[in-house]
């Protein structure tokens, strides 16, 4: 199959403008970075932190890339198909792979989002529809990781109690699918029917109607909506084992039940667009959440290092598949 790259797109003007944020973030996370370093995690004891670690549960851990890789990849399959769209297993696994490599890789973590939307498309010949597959089964996920949060947080009450910053992640996450569910509400279709028929107003309405009447096949076909749901839940289990198996290899005496509570906070603060890809609030994180458990602030950044290494081999895999696809 012949590949069709992506236009290019923005004005010099939009260029520039890209950049200075880009290096807004980029300054703010190594300034953070940079502080934890200096005043809480000091280079010698996060390289003892590295040094001690247990080889043989990195691999494991790592392992599970390819079993979360087939999952997602599936979980787009079944979405696509209620679609109509019949897009082949492999294809949808390089795609994802690729994805990993442009999330990794540019400035924002949806980066990846933006190529596997361009690839589904190529299917269900519509932007909207493929971005309409993509939201729908990045949401799911999120939707259960979230879940996953919650619960857990009401078996282990006393840990959000000693750690409030849990509670308010917890909030901004339901806040953010209070957001999603309301947009999937008649009444939000009511609204955006109100606004202005014509201009560039009246185009983007149209774009988003038309979206939303995308992801709303899912209610008149729910079978397939509920299997991609059934799998999200198998797939954000294998995320929490991943880095349970990491704190295992750091010798960590954390409860496999409370990786529920802390991973869905990490990469929640991960997404927060003041960043390079969670770079510096990520690492904050671990060491806010990891002291709880009597855990030095060094163990907690080598423990984040681990994770972004094993991520980008990951996403350096999927940049060879793609240099393959020219």
């Amino acid at each position: 199959m012949t590949v069709v790259e992506a236009p290019a797109g923005g004005t010099e003007k939009d260029r520039r403008r890209r950049w200075f944020f880009f290096a807004l973030k980029l300054i703010f996370s190594l300034s953070v970075l940079i502080f934890i370093i200096l005043k809480k995690a000091p280079l010698a004891e996060i390289g003892r932190g590295l040094a001690g670690v247990r080889l043989p549960w990195i691999l494991v851990a790592f392992a599970l890339n390819a079993v979360g890789l087939l999952i997602s990849a599936y979980r787009w399959q079944i979405l696509g198909r209620a679609h109509g769209d019949e897009m082949p297993l492999l294809f949808l696994a390089k795609s994802h792979l690729v994805g990993l490599f442009f999330s990794q890789f540019l400035p924002s973590s949806f980066g990846g989002d933006i190529v596997r939307i361009w690839d589904g498309s190529r299917y269900s010949r519509s932007l909207l529809k493929s971005s309409a597959i993509v939201a729908v089964e990045r949401g799911t996920g999120l939707a259960v990781l979230f879940l996953f949060a919650l619960v857990a947080s009401l078996f282990r009450i006393e840990m959000a109690r000693d750690i409030p910053f849990i509670w308010v992640s917890l909030a901004l996450g339901a806040g953010g699918l209070a957001v999603v569910a309301f947009f999937l509400l008649p009444v939000s279709g009511r609204w955006l029917k109100l606004l202005p028929a014509r201009g560039w107003l009246g185009r983007a309405r149209e774009k988003v109607l038309e979206f939303r009447s995308h992801v709303l096949q899912y209610a008149r076909r729910p079978a397939p909506f509920l299997l991609a749901t059934a799998w999200a839940i198998v797939l954000q289990i294998n995320v929490v084992v991943f880095y349970y198996l990491i704190g295992l290899a750091f010798g960590l005496k954390i409860p496999f039940l409370d990786y529920f509570i802390i991973i869905p906070i990490v990469l929640l603060v991960q997404v927060v667009p003041v960043t390079i890809n969670g770079l510096g609030l990520r690492e904050a994180a671990y060491v806010a959440l990891f002291a709880s458990y009597g855990i030095t602030a060094g163990t907690a950044v080598s423990f984040s290092v681990i994770d972004v290494a094993l991520r980008l081999v990951v996403a350096v895999v999927g940049g060879l598949v793609y240099m393959g696809r020219k």
